[in-house]
């Protein structure tokens, strides 16, 4: 099982890495990181190469990513949330992309295989209120360009005051999902 996990967090050691740090300790296979902040990914410039290319017409970071995407069998996104979106290296990585929606245009274009996928996301306000709105339907957009089946989310408020480390029921989740992914995973 290979899992490529999009880490979007700026903060090497803060709630959202060690959400993803309690979700991979319990996830076989093999796991790949790509960091968003040390990526190294152009925006896109919606030139159109990839409605009749393969690929992007930007040769960045992106090029090396674009197979991993490709041979995995679970995508994960983990990131925090920064005025209720999601931090621009990492959205920058999700409008590359833009080359497997594309796919629909181009004509003989094989569609990537089915994989399962997890959002982990961490907003340090108070309330769930509807902080994670905007960046649940741009993960939810991507994961389906991506031929994704959502396995679970876990989405965690309030990380100011209670940070994912001493939050007891969110590592438990943290821990389920992960377990329920390698479950998936035997059975296909």
């Amino acid at each position: 099982m290979k899992t490529l996990v999009f880490f979007g967090s700026a903060r090497k050691q803060g709630n959202t890495k060690n959400l993803l740090n309690k979700f991979l300790e319990q996830l076989n296979g093999e796991i790949k990181v790509i960091n968003a902040y040390k990526s190294k990914v152009e925006p896109c410039i919606d030139c159109r190469y990839c409605w009749e290319n393969q690929g992007c017409s930007i040769k960045d970071n992106m090029q090396s990513i674009y197979p991993l995407i490709d041979e995995a069998d679970n995508i994960i996104f983990a990131s925090p949330i920064y005025f209720s979106g999601i931090p621009a290296p990492l959205k920058a990585i999700i409008d590359r992309c833009q080359t497997f929606w594309s796919s629909k245009v181009r004509p003989g274009e094989e569609k990537l295989k089915k994989k399962k996928s997890v959002l982990l996301l961490c907003g340090g306000a108070p309330s769930f209120n509807k902080q994670f709105a905007a960046a649940d339907i741009i993960l939810k957009s991507i994961l389906k360009e991506l031929n994704t089946e959502l396995a679970g989310h876990i989405y965690v408020s309030n990380t100011d005051q209670v940070p994912v480390s001493k939050n007891k029921e969110v590592v438990e989740k943290a821990k389920e999902l992960s377990l329920k992914i390698n479950k998936c995973s035997t059975k296909g």
